[in-house]
């Protein structure tokens, strides 16, 4: 054995001596403890080996194993794993045949805070707020969970991998519920755009591209794509990269439909300011915060397409479901937008009626049936307005009644 390799096992070595508490507790997810078990699902009597995949545990109510009541799972097990502050978090979950949460025990997690706080994840009572929360809920700090005074980074990691690994379970053995139904929906919608590359989707219309020409000769292109669900986020740019940037906008506060930036060129002299949407001749600007970095273009469908990623949160007074455009100003002086470059952007009318498709078809065909029907609508206001003056007849008749008595 050389000296590197002697130096490497004396290192390990020592960390198990000094250290072995650290080293067990971090495989903890694989010597689970029965009573950990029952912890999580309280409702059970016995349970299985792990198995499966993604492994699980199959919760019973009775000692014979005949009667299913839940599952339960560590988070490593479904990967990819969420990641605190300063490293993995390891959680044990359990989940009813419903989706919803039995129970949730943090396995393992190590940040500095622990140092000086001591164990305040378990001190704050955090994984109880998960408790009887259904996997079809949408797990937001500060909305339906309290974050964990001064650890928002621990607490989103926290509730995103529970929320993550769950899902995924449900998706694999609750085939019967409704989030699974709708999970293989929204996935069967979706099948399409997923199985293009690059430039299948800028032949679907999914992503459109243009270029727009900067100082000294310098170039950027700049493709755009929407990207105002989960599902679409993770093929785009890769389950990774969308995971942080939904942490992002959850620590800003910032929500609101989403567009995504594939830049390439002269990426370092975007300017953010001259990036704008127009819709119906009105220019949106977004507002101070609305645009964020998205990764460098390493996973999902813009891997080799773009050297960085940002993300545009769409100005509210923009609907995604009409035409608009995407604009880059070029003009000089105080107002950049006396000139500009532009990609016209429509969403495909599959992916808009798989969106936004029974709302958005039901009030245009009302509106429709207003406009090409106005016979219907002079025969209604004819009806009030003769029910109206007969109802002031018969008041005055009433009156003239009363005087002649």
């Amino acid at each position: 054995m050389n000296n590197h390799h002697s130096s490497v096992c004396g290192l390990l070595l020592f960390f198990l001596i000094v250290c072995p508490d650290a080293a067990w507790s971090q495989q903890q997810w694989r010597n689970l403890q029965s009573d950990w078990l029952f912890e999580v699902m309280p409702q059970a009597i016995s349970f299985s080996q792990k198995s499966g995949s993604p492994p699980v545990i199959r919760a019973f109510s009775d000692p014979e194993q005949e009667q299913l009541v839940g599952l339960v799972f560590t988070t490593p097990d479904i990967p990819p794993e969420e990641v605190g502050f300063s490293g993995p978090l390891h959680l044990l979950v359990g989940m009813d045949l419903e989706g919803v949460l039995t129970g949730t025990k943090v396995l393992y997690y190590t940040e500095s805070y622990r140092s000086f706080r001591g164990d305040f994840v378990e001190d704050a009572g955090f994984t109880q707020q998960l408790t009887n929360k259904s996997i079809a809920d949408a797990f937001r700090l500060g909305t339906d969970i309290d974050t964990i005074s001064r650890a928002t980074i621990t607490s989103w990691a926290l509730t995103r991998g529970v929320r993550n690994a769950a899902r995924r379970v449900a998706e694999a053995y609750l085939i019967n519920s409704e989030f699974s139904q709708t999970a293989r929906n929204e996935i069967s919608a979706l099948e399409t755009l997923a199985e293009l590359d690059w430039s299948g989707l800028l032949d679907a219309g999914l992503v459109r591209q243009f270029t727009t020409e900067l100082a000294d000769r310098a170039s950027l292109d700049i493709a755009v794509a929407y990207m105002g669900h989960g599902r679409l986020g993770d093929m785009l740019i890769g389950s990774r990269a969308y995971s942080n940037l939904e942490r992002t906008l959850g620590e800003q506060a910032v929500e609101g439909n989403l567009l995504l930036l594939g830049l390439r060129g002269s990426t370092a002299r975007l300017q953010q300011k001259r990036l704008a949407l127009i819709q119906n001749e009105t220019l949106f600007r977004p507002v101070q915060g609305s645009i964020l970095f998205a990764g460098t273009g390493e996973d999902g469908k813009i891997a080799g397409k773009a050297s960085l990623a940002v993300a545009m949160v769409m100005p509210d007074a923009v609907d995604p479901r009409d035409p608009f455009s995407l604009v880059y100003g070029t003009g000089i002086g105080l107002n950049p937008f006396a000139s500009f470059d532009e990609v016209r952007y429509q969403l495909p009318a599959d992916l808009s009626d798989f969106l936004y498709g029974s709302e958005y078809e039901g009030t245009t065909a009302v509106l429709t049936t207003a406009g090409s029907e106005p016979k219907h609508l002079w025969t209604l206001f004819c009806s009030i307005l003769a029910g109206t003056l007969l109802l002031v007849a018969t008041v005055h008749l009433r009156r003239k009644f009363k005087l002649g008595q």
